[in-house]
């Protein structure tokens, strides 16, 4: 992968029109797409009848083994954090320190099942280890399926402190899962669609922000600029384009840009020359205490308070443009196939959201590029003529010592606050 973080902003998206929309063409006009394995059912694939009967019988135990050690990690996450609530006002540090541990862990384990299924993820484009420790980065990401997320948890898997160092934009209908009971702890946001709440979530994502971001030390905010899967908002955003001259799109929705404007106001880039101090009283002794009170407060939010200083764009890619789904992930229903994510890195100072329509034409610029990237990917099997992707690789010994020990933390915690309970009781009612 390459490293491009002095890339410019991108074109707008009138110039991006004009250009051939997929330059692979040129040197693969005469070839033909060939198909991506990933289409066929598991099922299909398998030649004898053992094999079937063996893939019969394990894909439920995989299921259960899936999502029980899910739901057996939520319990033991809070068997882990009752003893150490006390360190939240007193020693916050070693709190959110000791959480973000266990929140890593839980990505872990869904980010596993795809790789237990052999479906692997494989990196392209800009090299962004160097952004995963002590940088502060907004990630967009399309949406494509429920697959998108765990996709991202093997990502983040490899990236440092941002695995665990995370604020994560849902939706609202997944604050009350396994995941989203868990991500409220950790400090994630679920917001409410619809217009009409538009910007009352949108001051409340700022707020949740400015109490979490820095508080917490947070490093990356994930979210889907397209608000919804793919299939759900494609028709309604090629119609909304049409009417209204905009890119006409084919594998991603045209974004929306609210939350990403609301939180680069909220945390993002700030002018390091400082602005117009004004005085009521107009007097040169006003004016130098309110400048060295201006340079001190710049001073400490430079130093204590570092605001997001690049824009992530991810691209996910699946074979021939079907997306997988979580519960093909938990099953392993289709065949052995290789996902993709392209990444491209663009400095946060040179997005311009502090103008509405500048905005909604950066993203809509990112967002062709990135529909031009999937019919590269969709039609060739790669995202640009140089293509050369980094597996993701877990290893399985890690794996599996990381279900035992769950599992087996699980059984203890279960064992010790029997016990507890029953020495509870039998104190307050030691006639029984």
């Amino acid at each position: 992968m390459s490293d491009t973080d002095s890339k410019s902003t991108p074109s707008s998206p009138n110039t991006l029109r004009q250009r051939n929309r997929n330059p692979l063409r040129s040197e693969s006009s005469k070839r033909q797409a060939k198909e991506l394995p990933g289409s066929r059912s598991k099922w299909s694939t398998l030649q004898s009848w053992s094999d079937k009967l063996q893939w019969f019988l394990l894909t439920p135990i995989r299921f259960i083994i899936c999502i029980s050690t899910v739901t057996l990690f939520m319990f033991a996450y809070f068997g882990f954090m009752i003893p150490i609530l006390w360190a939240k006002p007193l020693w916050p540090r070693l709190y959110w320190g000791y959480e973000g541990k266990l929140y890593r862990w839980l990505q872990a384990f869904v980010a596993y099942w795809g790789h237990t299924a052999d479906y692997n993820v494989y990196e392209y484009g800009d090299d962004i280890s160097q952004y995963c420790d002590s940088d502060r980065v907004l990630v967009m990401c399309n949406h494509q399926s429920t697959a998108d997320v765990p996709c991202l948890f093997a990502v983040l898997q490899h990236k440092g402190v941002a695995s665990r160092k995370t604020v994560w934009l849902m939706d609202q209908m997944f604050k009350w899962t396994p995941f989203g009971i868990i991500g409220q702890m950790h400090g994630d946001y679920f917001i409410k669609q619809g217009k009409s709440t538009r910007d009352s979530e949108l001051n409340r994502l700022k707020e949740h922000l400015r109490n979490v971001f820095w508080e917490r030390d947070r490093r990356w905010v994930v979210l889907f600029p397209e608000g919804g899967f793919y299939y759900k908002r494609i028709e309604q955003s090629q119609a909304y384009g049409r009417k209204n001259g905009f890119p006409h799109l084919e594998h991603v929705t045209l974004p929306r840009m609210g939350a990403v404007k609301a939180i680069l106001e909220e945390v993002g880039p700030r002018d390091d020359d400082g602005e117009m101090i004004k005085t009521k009283s107009g007097s040169k002794i006003e004016i130098i205490k309110d400048t060295i009170g201006a340079i001190r407060e710049k001073k400490y939010v430079k130093e204590t308070r570092p605001p997001i200083k690049y824009v992530l764009d991810i691209t996910i890619a699946y074979p021939n443009g079907q997306p997988l789904s979580i519960f093909t992930l938990c099953f392993g229903t289709r065949e052995k196939c290789d996902i993709a994510v392209h990444y491209k890195i663009f400095k946060a100072d040179e997005v311009p959201f502090d103008d509405e329509i500048k905005l909604r034409d950066w993203m809509y610029s990112v967002y062709e590029h990135k529909d031009q990237l999937l019919d590269n990917f969709y039609q060739f099997g790669k995202f640009d003529r140089n293509d050369t992707g980094d597996r993701i690789i877990f290893p399985w010994s890690k794996i599996i010592l990381q279900y035992l020990f769950w599992i087996t933390s699980f059984v203890v915690q279960i064992k010790i606050y029997h016990f507890l309970l029953t020495q509870f009781y039998h104190f307050l009612f030691p006639s029984y």
